[in-house]
């Protein structure tokens, strides 16, 4: 049932479940019918819809009239007469879901990732998040190919500030441990990350991989590791589209009443570069028979 209430999502644009809502379903219900009426026989007040009989419609099963609900809803529709495409859904229909931790609520915008169609952020937090996770995805995927070392470097957008606030399997930055790689003061202030590993003998493809079948320069450095024994590497990490999460978008929904779900973190066309090394397939061959 919940497999076939994310795949049924999942069908539809991303455009029509980029934004969505949350409310529970008897609001949803007594909007829904409010809104059908409306458009039969042209009731309402000052050519919106009636919230007063949505309210008295939608009671929950104490029969205490849900004006969180109601307000949740009257401030998507306000947003959406302005033009943002909002989806409102159920509880339900959010269960199968995934939200951020202690989520979702009803009043908060959610945003979901661009290449994962259950995955849903804060509006807040979507630009953070969804670069995090590419960023994550990058790293993951150069630590299966078997990477013996991984520098990350900013080109451009987002620096320091901004890493410090991420969550990547790299520990913190460490300016201090880039100081003696770097010959220029610039030069140190564009490393963000540095790990040292022990590679792997088996280098593989991680499971569940969602930016690299959009990423042609990240399949061109797997199949060299995977089929000619690349030792080298040095790839990017580029987030340019903002999705149309923006100032423009953050201002129609302020203005209509809904909640970004914290602070918003706006978009920056950022360039990262990963950099590093492969053990050699020796090297990895005798490791292994050390190790058995």
């Amino acid at each position: 049932m919940v497999k076939d209430a994310v795949d049924d999502f999942a069908a539809r644009p991303y455009l029509e479940r980029q934004l969505v809502v949350v409310a529970q379903k008897e609001v949803l219900r007594a909007a829904q019918e409010e809104s059908r009426k409306k458009y039969e026989a042209d009731i309402g007040i000052g050519g919106g819809a009636n919230w007063l009989k949505i309210a008295s419609v939608a009671l929950n099963p104490t029969g205490a009239l849900i004006n969180a609900g109601v307000e949740a809803y009257q401030a998507w529709s306000r947003a959406s007469n302005s033009g943002a495409p909002i989806l409102p859904i159920s509880l339900e229909q959010a269960a199968a879901l995934s939200f951020p931790p202690g989520h979702p609520r009803e009043g908060v915008l959610y945003v979901g990732h661009p290449a994962t169609a259950n995955v849903y952020y804060t509006m807040a937090d979507f630009h953070r998040y969804t670069f995090e996770h590419k960023l994550c995805e990058a790293v993951e995927l150069l630590m299966s190919l078997g990477a013996t070392s991984i520098r990350v470097e900013c080109v451009s957008g987002w620096s320091r500030d901004f890493s410090s606030r991420l969550s990547v399997p790299l520990g913190s930055p460490n300016a201090s441990a880039s100081a003696d790689m770097s010959g220029t003061v610039g030069a140190k202030k564009s490393i963000l990350f540095e790990a040292s590993l022990s590679g792997t003998n088996a280098p593989c493809l991680p499971d569940s991989l969602v930016w690299f079948h959009h990423e042609p320069t990240w399949a061109n450095l797997a199949r060299g590791r995977l089929k000619y024994g690349l030792l080298d590497f040095s790839i990017s990490v580029s987030y340019l589209d903002d999705f149309g999460i923006n100032a423009g978008l953050k201002a129609t929904v302020a203005k209509a009443g809904l909640e970004l779900g914290g602070s918003f973190e706006g978009h920056e066309a950022t360039v990262w570069r990963l950099e590093g090394k492969f053990a050699p397939k020796a090297t990895l061959d005798e490791h292994a028979q050390s190790s058995a």
